[in-house]
């Protein structure tokens, strides 16, 4: 076949790339944090099994659906940056074989991880209580899942050239085709078994996305209630879930025929085109407020060329207004509700802030990449700006990138716990305000100590989120209440070791611009 050496070339690179090996080592520990919590919780006992397998399905579900879109949106995209893509052109291959080397070996990437946590899916099995339906439901579902991902990723890396956009789009379809299969899942199985679920008190017929859900990850209690309610085999339901995969397999042939196409049309670099310059300038060229605007950069320029470089063009400045913009829209939801408002407004704030946290970690991660890539960075340590000022002018244009949804987020949470009369809320301020000063100087650190964009990222929320929470959780557990409060396990312990640690990765950063200590090859 003409497709073997390339992909036999591109799973040679990946060999060679220690987050390879990485991920799979992860995907072991995520699955060993769920068994950590999931015992500390005060579960364990008989009978265990099904709902331990159900976590570890659950966490593996929602690794795929995480990982899988982040390998395999920069496989192409990469190709076009580096100016390798026309020379496999050159060969007798056309765009669809290509894709579907890049897709085959981004596949096995990804199904390596599924690989390395079976080890971890076992203990379920020594446990009791989860028979072979489980398991065959779970590798389908996960099945179901690789294929689509790896397709929205392939997709996304056709339609963009810089690793940014390829990532943002490939997000954007993965949650669209998450919620599809969501929706999906139910209708597909129900249907295709040919039974009827009215029976069960705990599901309906609507085909809903809480029902998608269920059937995606609770594998362990599901078939427990099933099997003891209809009294039937467990082969028509398979049949439903082995129908999901075939057809999740088709959408993924589908997918890379759509990424062959756009290959065929983007392969060869060509300035814009006149629509889409005149789309540019009508669009995209300020008019209101242009000599304010000017006046702006000019003093940003002055004040802070490292930021002004974030800042500089529209897609720059659109990022700014961006999580605003989406605040905005779910708090005109929200309050437009009172019900639901009143029923889940902590939990949405929660997720919010969390989301908005893990940008802002993704995009301080991600902030030496381009200039390590282009080779600006070379270049201003060069320049008459010094290393200090080269950290706290990237610091602050991240911190100015997330200020306008950092402030509405936190005025309408101090605002609501004046009359919600609760500590959470305030205790919560309190924790993502510190995580927003000190994620950005956590991820220029291992941004710039770290070659592989999702090592960095992974590391950033390590250090700057998991290890705190950890400590002052396992301090609370060691110490008693008496000697470590809760607020203290929650809030104070947690925000001092995110400043610590910021502090010290501040000067380990500067030290290593200083004498040019960080890393620069695979």
């Amino acid at each position: 076949m003409r497709v073997l050496p390339v992909i036999a070339r591109e799973l040679r690179a990946s060999a060679r790339q220690s987050f390879t090996y990485a991920l799979r080592v992860l995907g072991v520990l995520a699955l060993l944090v769920v068994l950590g919590v999931f015992g500390l919780s005060g579960s364990i006992g008989p009978e265990i099994g099904g709902r331990l397998f159900s976590a570890l399905h659950c966490a593996l579900f929602v690794a795929v659906w995480v990982l899988v879109p982040v390998l395999t949106s920069d496989c192409i995209s990469r190709e076009r940056r580096e100016g390798t893509l026309p020379l496999l052109f050159l060969t007798n291959l056309n765009p669809r074989d290509i894709v579907y080397a890049k897709g085959l070996a981004q596949g096995l990437r990804a199904f390596t991880l599924w690989l390395a946590v079976l080890p971890v899916l076992t203990i379920p099995l020594v446990a009791g209580g989860v028979g072979w339906p489980e398991v065959v439901v779970s590798a389908l579902v996960n099945f179901s899942s690789i294929c689509l991902a790896t397709s929205a990723g392939l997709v996304a890396s056709a339609l963009a050239r810089v690793w940014n956009r390829a990532l943002a789009l490939a997000f954007c379809l993965t949650v669209s085709l998450l919620v599809g299969f969501l929706f999906s899942l139910p209708r597909i199985v129900i249907g295709v078994s040919g039974l009827s679920f009215r029976r069960l008190f705990w599901m309906s017929e609507d085909g809903g996305l809480g029902l998608g859900i269920v059937f995606a990850i609770n594998t362990g209690d599901m078939w427990q209630r099933f099997l003891s309610a209809s009294r039937i085999g467990p082969w028509p339901v398979l049949r439903g879930y082995g129908a999901l995969a075939l057809l999740s397999l088709l959408v993924l042939a589908a997918w890379i025929c759509v990424a062959a196409w756009l290959v065929r049309r983007v392969w060869r670099e060509e300035p814009p085109s006149a629509r889409v310059q005149w789309l540019q300038r009508t669009l995209f060229t300020p008019v209101v407020l242009r000599p304010v605007l000017n006046r702006w950069l000019r003093w940003q320029l002055r004040r802070n060329p490292i930021g002004w470089l974030e800042q500089r063009s529209w897609s720059g400045r659109l990022v700014v207004w961006s999580w605003f913009a989406v605040v905005i829209c779910i708090y005109s939801s929200l309050f437009s509700n009172l019900s639901l408002y009143q029923r889940g407004f902590h939990q949405l704030q929660g997720v919010l802030a969390s989301l908005l946290a893990g940008s802002i970690a993704l995009s301080a991660a991600g902030s030496f990449r381009r200039e390590r890539e282009t080779g600006v960075l070379e270049l201003l340590l060069v320049s008459p700006i010094t290393e200090w000022q080269i950290i706290a002018g990237r610091v602050r244009g991240l911190w100015v990138q997330f200020l306008p949804a950092m402030i509405l987020l936190v005025s309408v949470w101090l605002y609501s716990a004046t009359f919600l009369s609760t500590d959470s809320e305030l205790t919560s301020v309190v924790v993502y305000s510190v995580a927003f000063v000190a994620l950005p100087v956590i991820g220029l650190y291992f941004s710039l100590a770290k070659n592989n964009i999702i090592v960095s990222l992974l590391w950033t929320l390590l250090v700057g989120v998991a290890v705190p929470a950890a400590i002052g959780r396992f301090a609370a557990l060691w110490c008693g209440p008496d000697v470590v409060p809760e607020g203290a396990a929650r809030t104070l312990i947690p925000c001092g070791l995110q400043m610590f640690f910021a502090f010290q990765l501040a000067l380990r950063l500067h030290y290593n611009l200083k004498y040019r200590r960080f890393a620069l090859s695979s």
